[in-house]
């Protein structure tokens, strides 16, 4: 989604604000991560989720990224967890 819609059609112009909108009702009450890992989570692609929510691509970026990273962590812990120690 472009912010000046160049090159959209009418049509396309209408579907960016029915998005916008919907992203909009759909977070109301989540925090900025929530609301990111939630539009990502349907599909949106990083640009979109930013133009929905008044964010840039790398806030979005980093939101998935420290998410990711903290998935991992978690991962990891659990597998550390569930191997017995040698001892």
């Amino acid at each position: 989604m472009s912010a000046d819609g160049a090159g959209k059609t009418g049509v396309e112009q209408r579907l960016d604000v029915i998005i916008q909108l919907l992203g909009a009702i759909v977070t109301k009450d989540m925090s900025r991560k929530d609301a990111v890992l939630k539009l990502s989570a349907t599909g949106l692609p990083p640009k979109e989720v930013a133009a929905v929510l008044g964010l840039t691509s790398n806030q979005v970026s980093v939101v998935l990224y420290d998410a990711k990273q903290a998935e991992a962590k978690a991962k990891k812990t659990v597998k550390a967890e569930a191997e017995p120690s040698a001892g």
